[in-house]
């Protein structure tokens, strides 16, 4: 029945109204986890401004159409609640206790979608960075209480000590990272995580495959285990063609497995819209041993 009353609601709500009332429901789900999970650690913070049309151009949108959607303020912050609220469940099942993170990182941050709404755990200390200097400046004047920073288009982070953070994300960044960097990049995120730290990040998997690549292109990223679009490909993401990057990039599971497990332990692989990797940097001084029931796959 509620099923049908979801689907009754689109086809006679206007658009901006469903909107509207995702956003009040994801945002309802996620103050009563954290509020739950961190209890006299939790502090509400207002969420700040939606970014310019531009910026979000740039960051999250496979086509002109989901350009439009994405524009839309209750639909930034009802995606931004639903990722968020997301992680920290992913963290959960992994024995990971919000209340234990003092500082989180996030490469790639864009307009802080994200890393904006962990600023709900007292006392945090927060990091985002992004190549796209326009991102940092926007963040920088509208999001106070984090720390944002300019990176270049290969490491190091200069601003990051070794060992500097507990928890890192990267969601729609190593989708976009060229694979002649790669290594690099997650030797740098190895370089920065303690011991012990979770990092979680996103690869474009078979769903994003099967939406922008034809016969011939997967026959190649099967054969060889990596493919990339270029901004001059047709079918490359409209926020890659706009130039929020100039890269689509695909590789196989068994490629991913191969790439991310020389840095990291590879402690789920959970398939998605994109596909999440929850990595851990090993602590020869502890011995941990981690939840190995995998996490529920997103529905698409």
């Amino acid at each position: 029945m509620l099923n049908i009353a979801r689907k009754t609601a689109k086809i006679l709500l206007p658009k901006t109204t469903v909107y509207h009332i995702k956003r009040l429901i994801e945002e309802n789900r996620f103050e009563q986890y954290v509020k739950t999970k961190l209890s006299a650690n939790f502090r509400s913070v207002p969420c700040g401004p939606v970014p310019p049309k531009e910026l979000i151009a740039k960051t999250a949108a496979l086509d002109e159409q989901e350009l439009e959607k994405q524009s839309n303020g209750d639909v930034y912050f009802e995606t931004g609640y639903y990722s968020v609220l997301r992680l920290l469940q992913i963290l959960e099942h992994f024995s990971i206790n919000p209340r234990t993170i003092g500082s989180i990182f996030e490469l790639g941050c864009g307009t802080a979608r994200l890393l904006r709404h962990f600023r709900c755990i007292d006392g945090v200390r927060l990091v985002g960075s992004d190549v796209n200097p326009e991102m940092i400046e926007w963040c920088k004047a509208n999001l106070p209480e984090i720390e944002f920073y300019h990176n270049e288009l290969t490491p190091p982070l200069s601003f990051a000590q070794d060992n500097s953070f507990d928890f890192m994300l990267a969601s729609s960044v190593f989708t976009h990272i060229p694979l002649d960097t790669q290594e690099l990049w997650l030797a740098e995120m190895q370089r920065i995580l303690r011991p012990g730290g979770i990092f979680i990040c996103s690869v474009l998997g078979q769903n994003h495959a099967s939406l922008l690549l034809g016969t011939e292109e997967m026959n190649k990223l099967r054969e060889k285990g990596s493919y990339t679009l270029t901004s001059d490909d047709s079918q490359a993401t409209y926020s890659t063609r706009v130039g929020g990057s100039a890269w689509d990039v695909f590789q196989t599971r068994a490629e991913v497995i191969r790439v991310f497990g020389s840095f990291f332990q590879i402690v789920d692989y959970i398939p998605g819209g994109q596909d999440f990797l929850v990595l851990r940097k090993p602590d020869p001084a502890v011995s941990v041993v981690m939840n190995s029931v995998p996490f529920p796959a997103e529905k698409i």
